[in-house]
């Protein structure tokens, strides 16, 4: 993979001097041997390489800056945020520095496969449509570099071609601007429309009760509505995965009860580790592999536990694998490499309400964090030695290749229909 160029000599110093200050933090809390080093990036580079649950590298234009220091100038703080979105996600296109910078993360990430979130929590379907139009653009301007997929195959041409290929994920049914919200047969039909967008994966929920079913910050557990046990129903029957990482502990049980396909929670950590809102109990995570899914460990530093780094996060890795073994736990970061905000930005007027309505409130437990950890030993462009701690943890090499990839592979095969026509009503034109 790309990765190669950047550490072909098993070295700190090869890594690319954007990332050398995180690489060099990250090492000295591993403290590897030379032998563990060389054998795990070499492993890295020779795996196939998946983020089961992250976001492209992101840039500041001068554009976007303009924008932001602005404020909503008029706008309400929805319509600024889908206008900053807009211009992250497409920034890397600016200039040949911007280019660069995107390519030169993905590259030092060493990274296949990333299951991308098209939209935030309670966003319109118009919002989520405009991010996937903005992907779509990286997509045409950036050939050699990324592509979009729905299955693990696109996945293998993309190593194959030293390349990265995303596939989409949805935060939560989008369901604000519908056209007729009292029909939830309607609803429903979106499922079908965002499958043919090449989404593959999609949350009940995120933290608060909606529609569907409740969240994790939610004071009373009431599970799955109705409505949600319908959505599971056609999720599994069109061939998008069930994600869990934002339900209720009820609403994941339930799911999996009743879901006929491998549930997920693709980004969490392990309340064994630290009872934090978001972790899940060993309760939850046996139930999501008797389905056959998987859980995937994220990096969020105030979801790991207080004064969270790299060490913290394998210990999550480690304690879901001895729970229920390699072949149900993969690495969802919920992160990705930002480039430094432009000093003087300031959060936007409206922000905290976003906050609020994702159901950050004061039940919510976060862990204390110093600095900026996701610059340091936890940042998205030290996946490589996350491999190198996955070997210090004894792992095998197949166990590690499940982690990277194997097991979102298992999943989307398991849920991929071989067509959404009946044999019956497929035409040939030969």
């Amino acid at each position: 993979m790309p990765t190669s160029t950047l550490l072909a000599d098993n070295t700190p110093a090869a890594c690319h001097p954007l990332f050398q200050e995180a690489w060099q933090e990250a090492l000295a809390l591993l403290a590897p041997t030379p032998a563990e080093l060389e054998r795990g990036l070499e492993l890295h580079r020779n795996l196939t390489i998946c983020d089961a649950y992250g976001f492209l590298p992101g840039t500041w234009t001068p554009e976007a800056e303009e924008t932001h220091r602005k404020g909503a100038d008029g706008r309400s703080h929805i319509d600024w945020t889908r206008r900053m979105n807009h211009l992250r996600t497409i920034g890397a296109t600016a200039s040949g520095t911007h280019r660069e910078q995107f390519r030169a993360a993905l590259k030092q990430a060493g990274i296949h496969g990333i299951v991308q979130p098209v939209n935030d929590y309670g966003e319109a379907i118009a919002c989520a449509v405009q991010r996937i139009a903005a992907f779509r653009h990286l997509c045409l301007n950036f050939p050699d570099t990324l592509s979009q997929t729905i299955d693990p195959a696109g996945i293998e041409r993309a190593r194959a071609n030293d390349s990265t290929a995303m596939i989409f994920s949805l935060t939560g049914m989008p369901i604000f601007g519908a056209h007729d919200m009292t029909d939830p047969a309607q609803l429903l039909e979106w499922v079908l429309i965002w499958h043919s967008m090449g989404v593959r994966f999609m949350h009940l929920g995120y933290n608060r009760r909606n529609l569907f079913a409740d969240g994790c910050t939610e004071l009373a557990d009431g599970g799955l509505s109705d409505l949600g046990r319908d959505l599971i129903a056609m999720m599994n029957e069109v061939g998008i995965i069930v994600d869990v990482p934002h339900s209720s502990r009820l609403s994941l049980l339930e799911a999996c009860k009743i879901s006929e396909t491998p549930v997920i929670a693709s980004h969490t950590g392990c309340k064994a580790v630290w009872n934090g809102t978001r972790c899940k109990s060993d309760g939850e995570i046996k139930a999501i592999a008797e389905t056959g899914g998987y859980v995937g460990i994220y990096g969020i530093p105030q979801h790991l536990g207080d004064r969270a780094d790299l060490r913290l996060m394998l210990r999550h890795l480690e304690h879901a694998i001895r729970l229920v073994g390699a072949e149900h736990v993969v690495i969802g970061t919920d992160a990705g490499y930002n480039a430094p905000a432009p000093a003087g930005l300031q959060p936007q007027p409206g922000a905290w309400r976003k906050r609020k309505a994702g159901g950050w409130n004061e039940r919510t437990r976060f862990g204390e964090v110093e600095g900026n950890p996701l610059k340091g030993s936890l940042a998205w462009t030290n996946k490589p030695l996350l491999t190198v701690g996955l070997i210090q943890m004894g792992l095998s090499d197949d166990e590690i290749a499940q982690i990277h990839f194997g097991n979102l592979k298992r999943v989307l095969d398991a849920v991929s229909p071989p067509s959404l026509l009946p044999p019956d009503t497929i035409v040939s034109f030969s």
